[in-house]
């Protein structure tokens, strides 16, 4: 199915177009429009992104590292970021360590961002545009060291009306119904109340669909009891 193909659809769903009939060439393009409307829509619901991507890059020293398309991490922009790590290369194999990231105010109260240490313990990521910006802390010193960075991966915009679309399951009828329901006012058309459901329920099936399991956490004062020292939630008295 390609792009032209969605956009025919959601003009019949609509009723625009009779079956049998075919959009303009400016009705497939307006369809363009609002379906890339749509994708840059998405690209901000975490719940509409169906793949997380492994990016490594050298780790450099102090310089902030800017994230994005032709950035130090040359990858798509993240809006959010799941998890950054660091590989040690020196040892055979790489070990591949974990970090901490760190929240806007906890970044805010570090009193010596200048500080140094074989190793970074801390992430920041600021979505600065049109790079986001990353900072690991302290700032390492150690050479041979690699970041790795996994950060959901949006569906992209189509390029043109031939673009094959090939998605994962459910995306198909989501592109459809949502999509005729966003080109509904262009074209004067009330929404019919059966493309209102599907699309509806399509957009949270493929959010079902997306989410993606957590492991079990805990803020440490949890774990230990302050009137018997020697109890742990995990393995008790």
């Amino acid at each position: 199915m390609t792009v032209n193909d969605i956009v025919t659809k959601a003009l019949q769903r609509l009723g625009v177009l009779a079956e049998g009939e075919v959009p303009s060439f400016d009705m497939s393009n307006d369809g363009l429009i609002a379906l890339n409307s749509l994708m840059d829509q998405w690209a901000a619901e975490r719940l509409q992104i169906f793949t997380v991507t492994r990016t490594t890059w050298t780790i450099s020293g102090s310089i902030p590292y800017t994230v994005g398309t032709g950035g130090t991490i040359n990858i798509a922009r993240p809006v959010y970021i799941d998890h950054v790590n660091f590989i040690d290369t020196v040892p055979n194999p790489d070990i591949e360590y974990p970090m901490q990231p760190l929240t806007d105010d906890a970044f805010a109260a570090v009193t010596i961002k200048g500080l140094t240490s074989t190793l970074p313990v801390y992430w920041y990521y600021n979505p600065t545009y049109p790079l986001g910006t990353l900072t690991l802390y302290p700032i390492p010193t150690q050479s041979g060291l690699q970041g790795v960075i996994y950060a959901p991966t949006a569906v992209t915009e189509f390029a043109a009306l031939t673009t094959t679309v090939s998605l994962p399951p459910g995306y198909r009828r989501m592109l459809i119904n949502n999509l005729a329901i966003e080109l509904s006012s262009d074209y004067e058309k009330p929404v019919p109340p059966g493309v209102a459901r599907a699309a509806a329920d399509s957009l949270a099936t493929v959010k079902r669909a997306n989410i993606r399991p957590l492991d079990l956490s805990f803020e440490p004062a949890s774990l230990v009891s302050i009137s018997y020292p020697n109890w742990s939630i995990r393995t008790g008295p």
